[in-house]
């Protein structure tokens, strides 16, 4: 590889974006550009001079895998960075990582949970529900989060929330059976309310977060799993457990603020 061919891609394809970034030993390229068929894709370049040439490899990442290769480098860099924990034996199956952590599940910690949570977990009045899932939200330490109990129309969200990096509209279901189908409607909304990179509240405060990386949540009792992507905004079903979990280990860890937005990202 002569001089001429040791920055980006010569790929006639048009281009929305490109980086780089130089480390002691090795050149990184990054490049997102359209494909013919109008999805979007990123080129990432690796390069290492030995001798006078350059020397690498070079991958793409095409849009409907982005999310599952972000979620899956966020994890390893988590790992890497000691705020999660890896078991050996997980490191040598071939399926889905498996992070292992210390028993910090609420109920095993409800001396230092705040008095909702058994609530949260029995309850099976809506509006009670929606109430102390805003009030766990807060006790996470989301600094900017919006209730939208009291203005409630049909189709319209519970709340919207912000962290660094991430905005998040959710919605609170004590509904048993297929929520995705239930929701299905509302998820589009949400989707699109999203998309816009901004929202108008009531009292005519304006939210925008046009870069955030976007989710939609449906809070219920069900297990958290991953429903579906729409124009690349996560749609997630998460467990009320699991919010209630990540207190505690939040507060009897070494959390940082900035772990935070990570967290609620992967959970």
């Amino acid at each position: 590889m002569d001089n001429s061919e040791q920055w980006y891609t010569r790929e006639e394809r048009e281009l929305l974006h490109k980086a780089r970034y130089f480390s002691g030993s090795h050149n990184y390229f990054f490049e997102l550009k359209v494909a013919k068929n109008g999805s979007k894709y990123i080129v990432i370049d690796q390069r290492k001079k030995v001798g006078d040439k350059f020397v690498g490899s070079k991958i793409r990442i095409f849009e409907d895998e982005m999310l599952e290769f972000e979620r899956v480098l966020h994890q390893l860099i988590s790992i890497a960075s000691g705020q999660m924990h890896v078991s050996a034996d997980n490191l040598s199956q071939s399926s889905s990582i498996e992070v292992e952590s210390k028993d910090l599940s609420w109920e095993n910690n409800s001396d230092i949970c705040p008095n909702f949570f058994p609530i949260l977990a029995t309850t099976n009045n809506w509006q009670e529900f929606e109430k102390y899932t805003f009030l766990l939200l807060k006790s996470l330490g989301i600094v900017t989060i919006k209730s939208f109990l009291g203005e409630k129309q049909a189709g319209k969200a519970d709340g919207f929330f912000r962290t660094t990096n991430l905005s998040v509209i959710y919605d609170c279901t004590l509904a048993k059976g297929d929520i995705e189908t239930l929701k299905s409607q509302q998820i589009i909304n949400y989707c699109s309310q999203l998309k816009q990179g901004r929202i108008e509240f009531s009292d005519r405060i304006v939210e925008e977060f046009h870069e955030d990386h976007k989710q939609v949540w449906i809070i219920s009792r069900q297990h958290s799993r991953k429903i579906q992507a729409i124009n690349s905004i996560e749609v997630k079903l998460i467990s009320i457990q699991d919010l209630m979990n990540l207190y505690a280990t939040r507060l009897t860890s070494n959390s940082s603020y900035e772990s935070l937005d990570l967290q609620l990202r992967n959970i």
